[in-house]
């Protein structure tokens, strides 16, 4: 069943506040952390800084396979929005597994190579974080691709839901493991790894339930199919690397800035994680047009795509501009949030 405005609305609204949760999770451990000091605070932004890469590459994976189950939805194929659907949680889990894997061999050099030489206690702290927060990539895999899935037939309001849930797992965790425990970076890893788990499970149970039209009925459908897959990273490959660009950007900005002393480092990542909220609302809504765009694709409107398009352009810019305005504003208070140091 296509989708009307009403049910575009339905999509983008969830979706918005999903992603804000989602990016939400780095932003509440460096506030919790900021407690330790500007050592900690650095540590725990350098790493969101790679981990943000990862997590980017992963939706754009995510949102091509979303594409290719939204477009045999379109054409009416269960089926095949079946099949897609398993698919694109393989290729997540694999690409998962392949980064935490990356992330924990050699993570003291890999951090070393990225960020140059930060003072010996941010790196200590990073090192910390980045080992903990890396094993909980394959549990964000398979949630990126279960949002995928419910977001290809109109539903973002389980992966909202669930979204809601990991904040919620993450920020009593920070508050048990650093103000009760004292446990500082480590606390917040933790916390941040607990929260994850319990997400991917969540919807990953959700996806292979009997309510869900394209479920995943049994493990052999996982089995790589090379021509779906490749469908999909035919979508999601370009996006990915578009992601990783901007991403890489600010990775390489902040190596500059580290070369300035803890201070800037810290100024400048409380900065990088306040931008990365503020673009969250504009990369849901791009998630949503491409899940809105494959089913009318699929279904051979194209006139649709274009009404679609020229509306979501109109509210993106509008948004922007407002978004803009009050954070020129207010900056002074959005920043004291993270603390007081001059």
């Amino acid at each position: 069943m296509l989708f009307s405005k009403k049910d575009l609305q339905k999509l983008i609204i969830p979706l918005m506040f999903e992603q804000l949760l989602a990016v939400s999770v780095g932003m509440v451990d460096t506030l919790m952390v900021s407690q330790a000091g500007e050592a900690a605070i650095s540590g725990v932004a350098l790493v969101d800084n790679i981990n943000r890469l990862i997590i980017q590459v992963m939706a754009a994976l995510a949102t091509g396979g979303a594409v290719v189950c939204s477009q045999f939805v379109g054409k009416g194929k269960e089926e095949g929005a079946k099949k897609s659907g398993a698919q694109l949680e393989t290729v997540l889990l694999v690409f998962s597994v392949c980064m935490t894997l990356l992330s924990l061999i050699g993570t003291r050099g890999l951090l070393h190579a990225v960020f140059g030489n930060v003072s010996e206690d941010v790196m200590d702290s990073a090192v910390l974080y980045f080992t903990v927060t890396s094993l909980s990539f394959p549990f964000l895999g398979i949630y990126n691709a279960g949002a995928a899935i419910f977001r290809s037939i109109g539903n973002s309001k389980i992966s909202m839901q669930i979204s809601l849930l990991m904040n919620v797992i993450n920020i009593v965790g920070n508050a048990i493991f650093v103000f009760g425990f004292h446990w500082a970076v480590f606390g917040v890893a933790l916390a941040t790894l607990l929260s994850r788990i319990v997400a991917g499970i969540v919807i990953t149970m959700l996806v292979c339930g009997k309510t869900n039209p394209i479920r995943i009925d049994k493990w052999s459908e996982l089995k790589p199919d090379g021509s779906i897959i490749k469908k999909s990273c035919k979508l999601g490959i370009p996006v990915a690397l578009q992601n990783s660009l901007i991403a890489f950007s600010l990775i390489v900005l902040q190596k500059v800035v580290n070369g300035y002393g803890a201070t800037f480092t810290t100024a400048f990542t409380v900065v990088s994680r306040i931008e990365t909220l503020v673009q969250q609302p504009f990369m849901s809504l791009g998630a949503a047009v491409s899940t809105y765009t494959g089913q009318n694709i699929g279904a051979g409107l194209k006139d649709r795509v274009r009404k679609g398009f020229n509306s979501a352009t109109l509210v993106s810019s509008i948004f922007a501009l407002a978004v803009g305005v009050v954070f020129w504003i207010f900056a002074p208070s959005i920043a004291s949030i993270f603390g007081k140091d001059a």
